[in-house]
């Protein structure tokens, strides 16, 4: 079993034919189909059910698409190590939720960090791909303490909406919630909605929340008047933004990196981490502070 043929066996899985993947490799459709009949050959198994839906995976090619993943994840992860140890030239992976991907696509295109790709996974996903296919992880939430990790920017939650004459968020410069409880917020699932809730422990009546998987949609759907979104993204689609305050005080997320201790590259990913806590702390856009 070559990697080219598993490549091709998991992409045909995944997007169900073998036009498609075909595509996506940049291949012809006869050099896919015939990838997928030697592994099936060499296997002497059927791994897809051909029906005029398109290309279903048997039980055995469902047992190859869950063992062939983790195959493929260590081929790359491999290429990587030789990189890093004998061309000097580190490449990592990096998971974060959606909030944070932009942050670092940034920062990527900034500093030509050694950054090949970003896994884009719910924060509460990101500590457990550290032991499979990712180097580094990049969240609002505390990695566990077994992990090696550095607190990178401490970043202000923001009150974003459309300004109406009748509320005190036309011309306020900060926001507390508790002014908020007559409206509805949207709140990303995400270390922002963790924030909120722990503030709202004190208030004296919960906030109406309505919960969006993302900031970017929080920010839609702010901007077609739904509610206020609470974000860390800087203001986009015509909103107008203010720091979140609860009791007098800004309401803020940490932003950490976290990874595995016995990594082979384990200086390197410190000093990745280091240099993404220095860019962010001179990069003006985010307005955040980083930790000492």
């Amino acid at each position: 079993m070559d990697r080219r043929a598993l490549e091709c066996f998991n992409t045909v899985a995944r997007l169900g034919s073998v036009s498609a993947a075909a595509t996506a490799m940049s291949l012809t459709q006869p050099a896919v189909s015939k990838q997928i009949s030697r592994l099936e050959a060499e296997l002497a198994v059927r791994l897809f059910h051909r029906t005029p839906a398109g290309m279903m995976t048997t039980a055995a090619g469902q047992v190859l698409l869950e063992l062939g993943e983790d195959v493929l994840s260590r081929f790359e992860r491999a290429e990587g190590i030789i990189r890093s140890r004998f061309r000097g030239k580190p490449s990592f992976r990096v998971a974060c939720p959606h909030s944070t991907a932009d942050i670092l696509a940034s920062f990527i295109a900034e500093t030509d960090a050694p950054i090949v790709d970003l896994e884009i996974l719910p924060a509460s996903e990101v500590d457990g791909v550290l032991d499979r296919e990712v180097d580094m992880a990049m969240s609002s939430l505390t990695p566990p303490s077994h992990r090696s990790q550095l607190a990178v920017a401490t970043v202000p939650v923001l009150v974003q909406g459309r300004p109406r004459p009748d509320t005190p968020f036309a011309t306020a410069t900060q926001v507390d919630l508790e002014t908020l409880k007559d409206e509805w917020v949207i709140v990303a699932r995400s270390g922002v909605q963790i924030a909120v809730t722990e503030a709202m422990i004190r208030f004296d009546s919960p906030l109406m929340i309505r919960e969006a998987s993302t900031g970017t949609v929080a920010q839609a759907l702010a901007a077609n008047q739904h509610g206020y979104a609470l974000v860390t993204e800087p203001a986009r689609f015509g909103l107008h933004s203010v720091p979140a305050y609860a009791e007098d005080r800004p309401l803020e997320i940490v932003l950490h990196t976290s990874w595995d201790a016995s990594h082979y590259a384990t200086d390197q990913l410190r000093r990745l981490a280091r240099d993404l806590r220095q860019w962010m702390r001179d990069d003006w856009e985010w307005r955040q502070r980083t930790p000492d």
